[in-house]
């Protein structure tokens, strides 16, 4: 894999190759992956090219019709290349030139792929910088007026060049901590920024900078309700198998996510069997719980075990979390890296497995198996009653839940703003709506941080508009530079087909009554992979907990928490941010051991499931310990 950088000074100095060579060296790398550096100055520009891998090979920058390129990219389908996936990195940097030159700023527009890269071109003296259409490939920049411009497809590539301080910005790490991505450029280093996804900077050597959005998710020609659900299905499950095909380049070790979810499912059972045709088995990991005498829990076990035992060429390795999921918080300096040690234990294992490119199912919650929210309340507004009412009474049968809960809760809900409806619920004796996590962690906040947050949107009832919303949602792309970044130092690239461009664009004209159907959610995309998961799997009405240990290790560690909690309110710095009384009574919310273990054995004896309402109650404490450790530093 290459990771990308360069600078561009806007003064006209001509550039050496210093700053570039401190940019390289500064990310470590796993002791078998080999590196090579190439480098190419000339005048005020100055560009570099990484790459690490166990085949690390050394070659030159790209130069055709006149422009220069270097690109950490992934290309699927392209003008001009019948398979771009199996093109060499130099072919597909010179695929990207003939773009430039025949197309010019509207060259990445009919490119589906995962890549950032850059663009010099000489004759006009102008840099171009381009991110992929959901963010799969990161790509940071720092803007210093009249001075330079610095990028790279790394964070800490950047912050190894000794031109900016590492200013820790605290609104952002507030953001961060409430899941806010509203702010799609901002770092907890003041002054870098990330190239929001579909974007292109144009930079000239006198400074002068645009960046327009190239690309944006649209339904340009809806499919009607009274289209064939069976056909649209055909055609959904078409366009995922091809996804996934793009994604499976010849000369590569794959792998893959697996939980018990339909859409890793999917991804998995369709990589094995096209691999299996080459002699090729795809490596899977799946996050289970921690095994403990005293308890039992359930977790995803038994549907990726369902899968693996009816596909002969998915090899699976079980992942247990880590006692601490903050153990590795400060490992970028860009953000908080919440989830960075449960994934470091699949990397340990596809380094193990020499897997040069992971598959994961991440992004199709937003488009392609969208569960549906909205869609009940969308037949109500477009005066499909006799519909909706057969869906109430199907979803009654399905659920066990009143009829008169769901048309409240999944109708009527959607139709009226969030507070007015949570007044209507007071004044009929009810309580409020529960609120998402967001809200919780926000509540947490003094009141003066409260105020710069911004909510998530809840779903209402256009069901477009809500897939629009969530795929549009900042936190999409700052997931996927996590990952893009974390195996960067193993060499390992992840891709994501349910991000596909060509799936997403179909997916988006589904109608509403294809999302719900006969009572159950996803229902277009349960169809679609119909004969081709585990029935226990595609039929999964409620994804289980990947780590119910969680609320567990919580629950025993509580008084701890409690105890560190007290130490922290003797830090002004942190008392100004968090309202630890607040912080205090949600921990203190939190079950005892006794109770948690009998909530879980009886729910393995065939009881209902523990409530796992409070398994966030620690993160507010995460966030302190970050938020000492970057102030301290």
């Amino acid at each position: 894999m290459d990771l990308i950088f360069g600078i561009l000074h806007l003064d006209g100095r001509p550039v050496d190759d210093g700053v570039l060579n401190r940019m390289a060296d500064g990310l470590p790398v796993a002791p078998d992956i080999e590196r090579s550096l190439d480098l190419h100055c000339q005048g005020p520009l100055g560009m570099g090219r990484l790459t690490l891998g166990r085949r690390s090979l050394r070659r030159e920058l790209t130069q055709e019709a006149g422009l220069h390129c270097v690109a950490d990219a992934r290309l699927y389908t392209a003008p001009g290349a019948d398979s771009p996936k199996d093109l060499s990195p130099e072919e597909r940097e010179r695929l990207l030139c003939r773009l430039h030159a025949r197309y010019g700023d509207d060259a990445a527009r009919p490119i589906d792929g995962d890549f950032a890269y850059a663009i010099w071109n000489e004759k006009s003296q102008r840099l171009s910088l381009i991110r992929d259409h959901v963010g799969v490939r990161p790509l940071f920049y720092v803007h210093e007026a009249g001075k330079f411009l610095l990028w790279a497809s790394h964070s800490t590539l950047i912050l190894h060049s000794r031109l900016i301080s590492e200013e820790f910005d605290l609104g952002t790490a507030v953001a961060n901590f409430v899941y806010d991505a509203s702010d799609v450029e901002g770092t907890l280093v003041k002054g870098l920024k990330r190239l929001p996804a579909a974007h292109a900077m144009h930079v000239t050597a006198s400074g002068d900078v645009t960046m327009r959005r190239y690309w944006e998710l649209k339904c340009k020609d809806p499919i009607p309700e009274s289209a064939s659900f069976e056909e649209c299905a055909q055609t959904l499950k078409r366009y995922l198998s091809e996804a996934v095909l793009r994604r499976l380049p010849k000369r590569e070790v794959i792998g893959a996510h697996l939980s018990g979810g339909l859409d890793s499912t999917a991804i998995s059972v369709l990589a094995a069997r096209a691999l299996q045709q080459d002699g090729r088995p795809l490596h899977t990991y799946s996050f289970v719980s921690r095994t403990r005498p005293d308890v039992h829990l359930l977790d995803e076990r038994p549907y990726s075990d369902a899968t693996v035992q009816g596909e002969p060429n998915i090899y699976n390795t079980k992942i247990a979390p880590p006692e601490d999921f903050a153990d590795h918080i400060g490992a970028l300096r860009d953000r908080m890296a919440v989830y960075f040690g449960a994934e470091e234990r699949i990397l340990d294992a596809a380094e193990r497995d020499t897997v040069d490119v992971i598959l994961s199912g991440w992004g199709g919650d937003e488009v392609v198996s969208f569960a549906g929210q909205g869609a009940y309340g969308e037949l109500f507004l477009r005066g499909r009653w006799r519909q909706l009412l057969q869906e109430i009474h199907a979803r009654s049968e399905r659920t066990g839940a009143r009829k008169t809960s769901i048309l409240a809760n999944e109708v009527a809900e959607t139709l009226v703003p969030p507070r007015l409806w949570n007044t209507l619920r007071r004044v009929a004796g009810k309580k409020d709506v529960p609120e998402t996590v967001d809200e919780k962690l926000i509540k947490m906040l003094q009141p003066a941080f409260r105020k710069t947050t911004k909510r998530a949107t809840r779903p209402g009832a256009n069901t477009r508009k809500n897939r629009l919303n969530r795929f549009n949602d900042g936190f999409v792309a700052y997931r996927l530079e996590n990952w893009a970044m974390q195996g960067a130092a193993r060499g390992i690239q992840y891709t994501f087909p349910m991000l596909d461009r060509h799936l997403l664009e179909y997916a988006i004209r589904l109608p509403a009554g294809f999302l719900r159907k006969d009572g159950l959610g996803r229902a277009i995309f349960r169809e679609a992979i119909r004969d081709l998961v585990p029935e226990s799997v595609r039929t999964l009405r409620q994804k289980q907990t990947p780590f119910p240990c969680n609320l567990l290790r919580l629950a025993e560690q509580r008084d701890d928490y409690l105890g560190e909690l007290q130490q922290m309110r003797r830090d002004p710095r942190l008392t100004r941010v968090v309202d630890f009384d607040a912080v205090e009574q949600t921990l203190r919310q939190v079950p005892d051991v006794d109770e948690v273990k009998a909530a879980f054995n009886a729910e393995a004896s065939g009881g209902s499931s523990p409530s796992m309402e409070l398994v966030f109650a620690d993160e507010p404490l995460i966030f302190l310990r970050f938020l000492k450790m970057r102030l301290d530093s």
